[in-house]
């Protein structure tokens, strides 16, 4: 996704905006994957494009003194089991991460959001 940055703010550590971000991520998964009731292999692509392109808008909203990376993992619920992670080498006084598991009757999604000081 291209766009322009917000306006210049004083945040620098994304560890201080880190908790209204996961106030943020549930409300986009909701917004883009509440209203599926059914997983369709087709309909994943455009989920996640609309999904990260709705997660990137609202952290941007928070600050734009960040580079965003969202990675979106999102897989049929069938039983099957599930684990992703993610390895960083960052300076942590202004860079992090977070991450947030939603699921319904027929999706499990993980959002992943790492924030790196410009």
């Amino acid at each position: 996704r291209t766009g322009k940055m917000p306006r210049e703010d004083t945040m620098t550590s994304f560890a201080r905006i880190k908790d209204e971000v996961n106030v943020r991520l549930p409300q986009c998964i909701e917004e883009v994957l509440g209203p599926v009731k059914e997983y369709n292999p087709k309909q994943v692509e455009e989920w996640c494009n609309s999904l990260g392109a709705t997660v990137l808008e609202k952290v941007q909203e928070l600050s734009g003194n960040f580079k965003y990376i969202v990675n979106i993992s999102l897989m049929e619920k069938k039983g099957a089991g599930f684990h992703t992670s993610s390895s960083t080498f960052w300076d942590p006084e202004s860079d992090a991460g977070t991450s947030y598991r939603w699921e319904n009757k027929a999706l499990i999604c993980v959002v992943q959001v790492f924030g790196i000081g410009m």
